[in-house]
């Protein structure tokens, strides 16, 4: 059975949210407050009513600023964040799809996992390596043939 990249998951969320709510909601919302227009089924069965008003604080400066009203209560702080969450969950659905293939370990991860095991068991040495300090001492009779077809086993036994 394959397990989670909970990485990659955790990636894409964060992803999904940064692009969600720096780009729709306050980039596109600001030129364009009726987008959140998403998130009124849930938060308004009343009155829904997106105020914009134009001001000039300053001589040659004009701001904007968009308020969101449901029976006349201000409800523009939920309405944003429900909305920002929307377009979050509809933003990693399609990276999720898009990168699906790196959601999910591959099924042999667990073997991998052992192999790293045994290599940090035999000194950071692989099998090949092994076998053939293994070999290398029998040739120079530092060892014996039983010890060295104990210790071949052994390694075999590893694989």
């Amino acid at each position: 059975m394959r397990k989670p990249n909970w990485i990659v998951i955790g990636i894409l969320i964060g992803v999904s949210l940064f692009i969600s709510y720096v780009f729709f909601v306050a980039a596109i919302g600001a030129f364009f407050p009726s987008i959140n227009q998403i998130s009124r089924p849930l938060l308004c069965n009343g009155e829904y009513n997106i105020e914009t008003t134009r001001y000039s604080p300053r001589p040659g400066e004009t701001v904007w600023s968009n308020n969101i009203y449901c029976d006349d209560k201000d409800i523009t702080f939920p309405s944003v964040m429900l909305t920002g969450l929307i377009i979050s969950l509809v933003i990693f659905v399609i990276l999720a799809f898009r990168s699906r293939e790196h959601l999910l370990h591959s099924g042999d991860f667990g073997a991998l996992a052992k192999d790293i095991q045994q290599t940090k068991r035999s000194g950071g040495k692989t099998t090949l390596e092994r076998m053939a300090e293994l070999k290398e001492l029998r040739d120079k009779n530092l060892i014996s043939q039983v010890e060295y077809e104990r210790k071949k086993d052994e390694i075999m036994k590893e694989l």
